[in-house]
């Protein structure tokens, strides 16, 4: 809207009065008109959302959006049979016997028995069944597989058994627990790269009934 301000000046000249009427009466009018001293405009809304500003308001918040990572599919393993090595007689679960270093599946071990011993394949051994090891007191035994991925990433598998339990993946412990009396089956984690991969348990038995499940 627009206001402005108009001043007028009228001049109004009268002349030759008559007593009985107005005769030869000559009238000037000047009007005088100044230029608008100031223009107001009236203000326009606070705010003013166009489509144009909330299009790009709704394009800020897509980017400033958190990307959510896609879920991919873990490695296809296959796994080869169990070997297995002991048991291992008076001992305690923290004792070293060698195969904690790297396992060797042609070495001899030794201790104050009148045998060696040495690594035993067991192809007959499935997955998903529990094996009665029948370890007698204090005692440990290994178990060690190949397992091939078909590119590197994470699996899980299940592992059960009695008081203690270490779990090595590609030399790397990966699990420890030690529980007498105390029998759990225990889910783990473990990375793998492509190609051939190593799993080494040792299972120990203090003083209860000795069992090895695994299920992939």
């Amino acid at each position: 809207m627009m206001s402005f301000q108009v001043k007028h000046r009228f001049l109004l000249v009268i002349c030759g009065f008559a007593l009985l009427g107005v005769n030869g009466c000559e009238q000037q009018v000047e009007i005088e008109t100044s230029a608008p001293a100031e223009v107001i405009t009236e203000a326009a809304p606070a705010e003013v959302i166009t489509e144009a500003a909330h299009a790009e308001a709704e394009c800020t918040k897509a980017e400033e959006k958190e990307e959510v990572p896609v879920a991919t599919a873990g490695p296809k393993v296959a796994f080869e049979p169990w070997y297995a090595l002991g048991p291992f007689y008076n001992i305690t679960f923290e004792q070293v016997i060698g195969p904690e270093n790297g396992p060797d599946l042609t070495r001899e071990y030794e201790q104050d028995t009148p045998f060696k011993y040495k690594w035993k394949r067991h192809p007959e051994w499935e997955d998903g069944k529990g094996l009665d090891l029948r370890l007698p007191a204090n005692s440990s035994m290994y178990f060690y597989r190949i397992a091939k991925a078909s590119q590197a990433g994470k699996i899980k598998f299940t592992v059960g058994t009695g008081d203690g339990l270490q779990v090595w993946v590609n030399g790397d412990e990966v699990f420890k627990r030690f529980e007498v009396g105390n029998a759990n089956t225990e889910k783990i984690s473990a990375n793998l790269h492509r190609g051939s991969n190593t799993i080494l348990l040792k299972v120990y038995n203090q003083d209860s009934a000795s069992e090895l499940y695994f299920e992939k």
